[in-house]
């Protein structure tokens, strides 16, 4: 009878060092108070519109051709991708009637928001939104020219939309805020565009 009532005791001893009801803590508990709630990498989930997987998107598509006039804009032709920019990227160019500006769209497939903030420096970048999304604004030199803003607009974990606004080589009426106010209204117009694909 003894041999039995040791393992009742042991049992009962260690049942009550543990606990299963909610919010009571039990002898596995750490107690180091670390919240229950986020991701794996501590980042909370980007809001926007809708996420766009630029792989997809021809950049020359989401300047319809209302917008087109409404912009001001010339001549919208596919331009040569930048290897930087990662496998599958594509560029569409632009110039405006007037001639003073000139700019590109590029999507960016091998990197997100980390990862411009890394090679841009966090302290050049503006934040700002764009048809929703969150977008960062940067101002940019150019030999021969006025210089110009990019404007990357987060349309995708990893992945970027660039819009890109310079004045052109020896456009002495070009400004830079001038090439910034076309780029965000081209940002603007083409990011609306894209919430549709």
């Amino acid at each position: 009878m003894r041999r039995l009532a040791v393992p009742f005791l042991l049992a009962a001893v260690l049942t009550g060092c543990s606990s299963t009801e909610p919010g009571k803590p039990s002898a596995g508990d750490s107690g180091t108070g670390a919240p229950a709630t986020g991701t794996s990498a501590g980042t909370a989930p980007v809001a926007r519109p809708k996420a766009v997987d630029l792989k997809t998107i021809d950049p020359c598509t989401l300047i319809t051709p209302d917008k087109k006039t409404a912009l001001g804009l010339n001549v919208v032709d596919a331009g040569t991708p930048l290897p930087d920019y990662g496998e599958g990227s594509k560029r569409c160019n632009q110039s405006y009637v007037d001639r003073k500006y000139l700019g590109a769209i590029h999507t960016l497939l091998n990197g997100g928001v980390d990862r411009l903030k890394r090679t841009t420096g966090e302290a050049k970048l503006t934040e700002l939104k764009v048809a929703g999304y969150p977008a960062y604004l940067t101002q940019t030199d150019s030999p021969g020219s006025v210089g110009g803003c990019e404007i990357y607009v987060d349309a995708n974990d990893g992945q970027l939309l660039l819009v890109d606004t310079f004045g052109a080589l020896g456009e002495q009426t070009a400004t830079r805020d001038g090439a910034c106010e076309r780029g965000k209204a081209l940002a603007e117009a083409v990011t609306t565009v894209l919430t549709t694909k």
